[in-house]
């Protein structure tokens, strides 16, 4: 009877050990599959090549072309095309074999992608600016470039800025709401535009693109 109890003890005190080690391991997070950091988007890393790439996750879900970036032709592969998960990857290569990642980004509003304060493609400006400590954001003036859009051209060292140095995104306005046209004359011959402005007053304005680079 000592010897089974002995035994009983030590199964006991075995199991004892092991339990806050099983705790201990549940408690470690899981990685977000889906993260936007400054490593990359999701599965696609700012390390990654188009071999790794077709590695990865399969040539029947990458789709080579070109775009046209800063008046000059790059080429591209679009990772899951014409899904709400398609990332367009960026190549510093004119051509075959691609192997520099110069740019992630994502475009797609129904995509899973996000920071983890939440930061996505479909967040509106004041979410940009309560993310960003509400500092200011900086971005090309949406009234005098050809596509209407608005590229972000700095956080001015907000929490954004420094949580993800490598983050940048272009920006469209949703609705306005009576904009005065003395402001809009005011605003025409800027270059660029701060979230302070009184114009943002009278529009809603959100994020179409996400991208990280490399720095």
């Amino acid at each position: 009877m000592r010897l089974i109890h002995r035994i009983a003890l030590i199964g006991a005190f075995a199991l004892a050990c092991q339990q806050p080690q099983k705790q201990q391991q549940e408690e470690v997070p899981q990685a977000d599959p889906n993260a936007i950091t400054c490593e990359g988007i999701g599965p696609v890393k700012l390390t990654d090549s188009y071999a790794s790439l077709d590695s990865a996750i399969g040539a029947d879900k990458l789709e080579n072309g070109t775009a046209e970036v800063d008046g000059k032709k790059v080429q591209i592969t679009k990772v899951f095309p014409n899904e709400a998960e398609e990332i367009t990857v960026y190549w510093a290569e004119s051509k075959e074999p691609y192997q520099t990642i110069t740019k992630i980004a994502v475009a797609n509003n129904f995509g899973p992608y996000q920071t983890a304060e939440g930061l996505r493609v479909g967040s509106t400006l004041n979410d940009l600016k309560q993310y960003n400590n509400f500092m200011p954001i900086t971005m090309t003036n949406f009234y005098n470039n050809l596509d209407g859009f608005a590229t972000i051209t700095s956080f001015n060292g907000g929490d954004i800025e420094t949580n993800y140095p490598c983050l940048g995104g272009r920006l469209d306005i949703t609705k306005q709401r009576g904009v005065d046209v003395r402001t809009l004359d005011e605003i025409k011959p800027e270059s660029e535009l701060k979230s302070s402005h009184k114009l943002f007053n009278s529009i809603d304005v959100e994020v179409v693109e996400l991208n990280v680079s490399r720095k």
